[in-house]
């Protein structure tokens, strides 16, 4: 599916998923009931509190405060913390959801851990393709909490800027501040973030990337789009198999999500 198009289904999705909101809830976690990024907008967020029958719970909001996720009681709030953890890690991978049909003909779906425990649950959705929707919805949700964390606490992130040549360009920097990736130059900004959203979808997937020798018998490794266009260059690295090593650190923390978007 092209990007645009991908991008243009989730957007829809969260303006049209109906949600169902969780009954005999009360204490709404003061740390995230008015969570914010940095630009001040409500953002979507998990929220931890207690219920009636004393078991801690977490759910799922989205920006306009309709509960998309939510998760099982937990006896001590130290667990639904754990738990929403354990979301933000599973969450951002589909093969983590599953979907299923209840006895009324509804579709929902599970996230679960690595051990195969459930760890959040969704509405009931009256055709498969909804529900199908709201994981796609789901997921996209959890990345941009993700995203927003890393910006809040100066972790990962792509960053735009302004070179001599009067392009721009754009850098993927680790947590440590090791410039990981680097684009080529665009003529205006919005190429730059074109081209962040491309990197985005791409660099996931191993395949897309190439390690290469370098005239000085140095390695490097470009990231590709499926058009075959050079969207990330790597550093340069003494050995292809540090190079290799490279490839695998960028994957995995573009699969993390936790990486901030270019402010």
């Amino acid at each position: 599916m092209k990007l645009l198009s991908r991008l243009a289904i989730i957007s829809a999705a969260l303006l049209a998923v109906a949600l169902v909101t969780l009954t005999g809830c009360s204490g709404t976690d003061p740390a995230t009931a008015d969570a914010q990024n940095v630009t001040g907008q409500v953002q979507p967020r998990f929220e931890i509190f207690e219920g009636a029958d004393g078991q801690f719970y977490f759910h799922l909001k989205a920006a306009n405060n309709e509960i998309v996720l939510q998760s099982e009681g937990y006896v001590a709030k130290a667990g639904a913390e754990n738990g929403v953890e354990s979301v933000k890690t599973h969450g951002v991978d589909l093969d983590n959801y599953e979907l299923l049909e209840n006895v009324a003909g509804e579709f929902y779906f599970n996230i679960k851990a690595a051990n195969n425990e459930i760890i959040g649950t969704s509405e009931s959705y009256v055709s498969k393709s909804n529900a199908e929707t709201g994981m796609e919805t789901v997921r996209e949700l959890i990345a941009q909490v993700l995203r927003f964390e890393a910006a809040d606490t100066g972790g990962a992130a792509f960053e735009i800027f302004e070179g001599a040549d009067g392009q721009y360009y754009f850098h993927l920097k680790a947590a440590n501040g090791e410039i990981v990736l680097q684009s080529e130059g665009y003529v205006a900004k919005a190429g730059a973030i074109n081209g962040i959203e491309s990197v985005r979808v791409n660099g996931k997937d191993s395949e897309q990337y190439d390690v290469l020798e370098a005239e000085d018998g140095s390695f490097y490794f470009v990231l590709k789009a499926d058009n075959n266009e050079v969207i990330g260059v790597s550093e340069m690295y003494v050995s292809k198999s540090n190079a290799e090593q490279g490839v695998e650190t960028v994957v995995a923390l573009l699969l993390s999500e936790r990486v901030a978007d270019a402010q």
